[in-house]
């Protein structure tokens, strides 16, 4: 189970970030995440 998540979530990040609009939605997670709050500025 531990490696169809892993490839689930990896899948569903890249999806999310082909619209530049949903990068909000990856911040908020990260901020959630670490505890510190987060801007993404471009993804390389």
């Amino acid at each position: 189970m531990g490696k169809d998540f892993l490839v689930r979530f990896d899948f569903a990040i890249k999806k999310l970030l082909r619209n530049k609009a949903n990068f909000g939605i990856l911040e908020g997670f990260i901020e959630v995440f670490l505890g510190k709050k987060c801007k993404i500025q471009e993804i390389l």
